[in-house]
């Protein structure tokens, strides 16, 4: 019911501002036609830095292209609609190319590399002589404000359900998970840069289309108006002032910084470009969530819901399993068969040799036990076989498949599921969201949004982990985040299952229904399980074999009862102490 007014609410807004033009009132159609185009470069920037998580600068470069390619074609003779078209197109080649070298960067090294692209841009714009250099290009003389105004309205609109579409869709899962976490994102399945270039490539079509429409309407562009560092900011400072990521921060950004703009062009010219500097470095040290994330909006009963985060949306929809059974097919074990097979693997850093030309072969249905002591190359080897690193030397053969060059989401999509030895949840995203993450990046396979997060309840259940569906993963204690890795690694219905110290800090009875749930994922799902871990006690219950590593090579593999008496585990590892109680 919520959802139908909201959409009620935005037609009636849509509709009020079809009405303003009838008013006669030219001031206020151009001042509503410029917060129009802000919203749609604000929002569409927070496409890429509000829900992929990367700080794009040079988002107002794509307006300032499309506005070009607009203004080009239609003095070159080109009907209108066409005009949008070879904007919108030439500026989407721009960005999918520009994706290549700029994804390659994260963080600040991406921001201050996309900031490079705007006075490139323009600086191209002064000189090359088909953009008319310095004097601009000037369009014949044609009132088109209401034109452009009620196309401006439909782009508004546009933006909007795109955002809701984002919110809602595997694809804006995905960027989520992006801004999380792009390693354990590519572990879920996800395919990272097709992902990150078909975001940019959105939100540069958007933009291309606002500064299409904006160059229309002023019959009149030049490289400092489209390109200038003085207006490119105000877009961005508008999303972050209302909260990037948010349904409505968009909006109210728009709305209160436009508003000031208006003031500043009136009493403080001059200081325009300062106070908008000083603004956005003001929201970053003070509100660095955004306005609407602020307490006095949140707790205020009548504009609170402007604040809600999109997990609390995910409250309101995910209700508890009917069952604590895990929704994996039950198959017999089908031993003998080699499911993981390394030959003479080898993985160094520099000099550091932390994988030392390993040799080892896992069976179907077997429990391994993989242990040894810190720095030794336990996680490196896990980190090899999941594709997280591509190992210098050696092969890695999985089901009969030789995963030289495979990426992390392919490995992930052939049957490896894995945990950390470190918890890496998808932090600002909730347990069911984060469990249902590899469900709907599956390739083929993939389930519905919908249907994923519906069985993601049934993976919660299995840890223990019902009573927390809708909570955030960075509320979760240490032993949770443990069992929301476990729960989100068996979502990618694996048939090698890596398991990284997920026992270390459970208490005994914990450790114990731990290793009943590890007993059942081989006996009951048929899965194979490589189990890193320093509780020995837990390993003698379930392991059917030990592989203790040193320094990178392979000590011992055999039974634990054996692999405790051997002199080289002895003395690297277990000490003295193990010799007494042998």
């Amino acid at each position: 019911m919520s959802n139908y007014r909201y959409w009620l609410g935005g037609a009636f807004v849509l509709a009020v501002l079809a009405f303003i033009p009838s008013t006669g009132s030219a001031y206020t159609t151009t001042l509503l036609f410029t917060m129009l185009i802000s919203y749609a470069l604000a929002q569409s920037w927070d496409w890429v830095g509000g829900e992929a998580g990367y700080i794009n600068l040079a988002h107002f470069a794509f307006y300032g292209i499309g506005a070009y390619g607009f203004c080009l074609s239609l003095l070159a003779g080109v009907p209108i609609i066409l005009c949008f078209v070879i904007a919108v197109v030439a500026t989407s080649i721009i960005a999918f190319i520009v994706s290549f070298p700029l994804f390659r960067l994260r963080g600040d090294y991406f921001a201050f590399a996309t900031l490079a692209l705007l006075p490139l841009t323009e600086l191209l714009a002064f000189n090359f002589h088909f953009t008319g250099g310095a004097d601009g290009v000037v369009l014949p003389p044609k009132y088109v404000l209401f034109e452009a105004y009620y196309i401006a309205i439909g782009l508004v609109g546009l933006t909007a359900i795109t955002t809701v579409w984002l919110i809602r869709t595997r694809f804006g899962y995905a960027l989520k998970a992006l801004r999380n976490d792009e390693e354990a994102a590519e572990i879920c399945g996800i395919r990272i840069f097709p992902a990150k270039s078909k975001v940019l490539i959105l939100s540069a079509a958007f933009a291309s289309i606002a500064g299409a429409l904006q160059g229309w309407q002023l019959s009149y562009i030049d490289p400092t108006t489209v390109f200038g560092l003085d207006v490119a900011l105000i877009p961005i400072a508008m999303a972050l002032l209302g909260g990037s990521g948010l349904l409505w921060g968009a909006v109210v950004g728009v709305i209160i910084l436009s508003l000031f703009n208006q003031l500043l062009i009136v009493s403080l010219p001059i200081l325009q470009t300062a106070i908008f500097g000083l603004l956005l470095l003001l929201i970053g040290r003070y509100m660095p969530g955004g306005l609407l994330r602020s307490a006095v909006v949140r707790n205020n009963k009548w504009i609170g819901f402007l604040g809600r985060e999109h997990d609390q949306f995910v409250r309101a929809t995910v209700s508890a399993p009917t069952t604590d059974n895990l929704p994996l097919p039950k198959q017999p074990v089908a031993t003998g068969e080699p499911v993981l097979e390394c030959r003479n693997v080898t993985m160094a850093f520099g000099g550091n040799v932390a994988v030392d030309d390993i040799s080892l072969t896992i069976n179907a249905g077997e429990i391994v036990g993989l242990v040894g002591t810190n720095g030794s190359g336990k996680t490196t080897l896990f980190n090899c076989i999941s594709k997280v690193f591509e190992q210098k030397s050696g092969e890695i053969i999985f089901v009969g498949q030789d995963l030289a060059g495979a990426r992390r989401d392919d490995a992930s999509k052939l049957g490896i599921g894995r945990t950390y030895q470190i918890p890496r949840p998808f932090s600002d995203l909730t347990v069911v969201e984060n469990i249902a993450m590899p469900l709907m990046n599956r390739g083929d396979e993939s389930a519905s949004l919908a249907d994923s997060l519906g069985l993601a309840t049934q993976f919660a259940a299995y840890v223990g982990l019902t009573e927390h569906l809708a909570a955030r993963a960075d509320s979760l204690n240490l032993q949770q985040k443990k069992a929301l890795e476990l729960a989100r690694a068996l979502a990618c219905r694996p048939k090698l299952l890596l398991v990284d110290e997920v026992a270390s800090g459970l208490t005994p009875m914990e450790v114990r229904t731990f290793v009943n749930h590890i007993r059942e994922l081989r006996d009951e799902y048929g899965i194979t399980i490589i189990w890193v871990e320093h509780i020995f006690s837990a390993l003698a219950q379930v392991v059917d074999r030990v592989i203790v590593l040193e320094q990178g090579s392979i000590i011992a593999d055999g039974p634990l009862a054996d692999v405790v008496k051997d002199e080289r585990v002895l003395s690297t590892y277990l000490g003295s102490a193990a010799t007494e109680d042998a």
